[in-house]
């Protein structure tokens, strides 16, 4: 399972939704799946923005907003830096921890994508 922690409804966590999303639909046998977990403020206004962005952008996968908020699950122990967390896991233990840091261009953002992508090949 793909979990993604995204602090902002950007066009890199589109992007980075999208790759995910074609990994999962190519692997059906091995039963992936995916969902991500946006670190911002639970209330009306952020719901449907989350929503409207899933519309916008094509995100079939399922998109919801933390109940703590900005400070994520507190058994994660996420980064409040990091702008992206993407966990990989496999019968309830992580597999890999990807870390996406904030200062990331084009170039980056695809090798990161690869390298997730490269890890579920062998973590699943």
């Amino acid at each position: 399972m793909f979990l993604v922690f995204a602090r902002a409804l950007d066009d890199r966590l589109a992007s980075l939704a999208k790759a995910i999303e074609t990994n999962v639909a190519a692997n059906k046998g091995d039963r992936r799946s995916a969902f991500f977990v946006l670190l911002i403020d639970n209330n009306a206004e952020n719901q449907e923005k989350v929503a409207a962005f899933a519309d916008k952008r094509g995100v079939t996968l399922p998109m919801t907003i933390a109940l703590e908020g900005s400070k994520g699950p507190g058994a994660y122990k996420l980064n409040p830096d990091v702008p992206i967390t993407v966990l990989l896991y496999k019968r309830k233990k992580v597999k890999a921890n990807f870390a996406l840091p904030a200062a990331s261009d084009g170039e980056a953002q695809a090798k990161e994508m690869a390298a997730i992508v490269a890890a579920a090949g062998e973590v699943f």
